[in-house]
């Protein structure tokens, strides 16, 4: 009798997908390699432009590697309970609600009116997100040179720890982020384009020369580290995730 045995199928599609995961990474790894070498070559200080096109040729190549993740949440699904995890936490939010607003997402709205020089929103420190009250686990990475020197950066590993940590108390506030911005980050080649002529294009080029650096180092020391934010990111990160 050639039976077949329970659940070979899903064993041979897991560890298909297993072999697929490993490849990807690896794939993933090398471009970000040249992405390291490329921020880094001084031939490409007097010529961003040039820079700026390869860099984005590279990047769109790096989509079909990176990472699967499940679709965040809608962020209007995510208000009521963001305002429920307010109230548990001790804020004070009587008279104002959130709300999408056309043509700006969302914000924050008056529920009544208030006196002049009344209290609107009061909220305690430990619901301020910073490094001071978030990812303990970076204090793994203190003696980074990159998370010493530039608390934006140290902020921006802290919010992805939290962003994939198991169980995160601010999940409730990742869920009405918005993932995407009106920067030069979000820009498509064409949009650049636009820029040329002004003096605004070098500024966002070396901006996201810089950023490009930042995420090819990053992941390096994700791939190769053993501290507690490498083995937590290093399956997960992204550019889009950095960016």
């Amino acid at each position: 009798m050639n039976k077949k045995k329970p659940h070979s199928s899903a064993k041979q599609n897991y560890h298909q997908r297993q072999t697929w995961v490993v490849k990807a990474r690896k794939k993933l790894n090398a471009l970000c390699d040249r992405i390291f070498y490329m921020s880094c070559d001084p031939a490409y200080d007097t010529q961003l432009w040039n820079y700026y096109m390869d860099i984005s040729a590279i990047l769109l190549q790096s989509e079909q590697f990176k990472p699967m993740k499940t679709e965040p949440s809608k962020q209007s699904r995510g208000v009521g309970q963001f305002m429920s995890w307010l109230k548990e936490n001790g804020v004070n939010v009587d008279g104002a609600s959130i709300v999408g607003f056309t043509g700006y997402d969302l914000g924050l709205r008056a529920e009544r009116d208030f006196l002049e020089n009344e209290l609107i929103l009061e909220i305690p420190r430990k619901l301020i997100f910073s490094t001071q009250t978030a990812a303990p686990e970076l204090e793994s990475l203190q003696h980074d040179p990159l998370i010493q020197q530039m608390p934006q950066v140290a902020l921006a590993i802290a919010l992805l720890v939290e962003k994939y940590k198991e169980n995160s108390k601010w999940k409730p506030y990742f869920d009405i982020l918005p993932t995407s911005y009106n920067t030069v980050f979000y820009m498509s080649p064409l949009e650049m384009m636009e820029l040329k002529g002004s003096p605004t294009l070098e500024t966002a080029l070396k901006q996201l020369r810089n950023i490009t650096r930042q995420y090819a180092y990053f992941n390096r020391v994700f791939q190769n580290g053993n501290d507690a934010v490498s083995t937590l990111l290093r399956d997960f990160f992204s550019y889009d995730d950095y960016m």
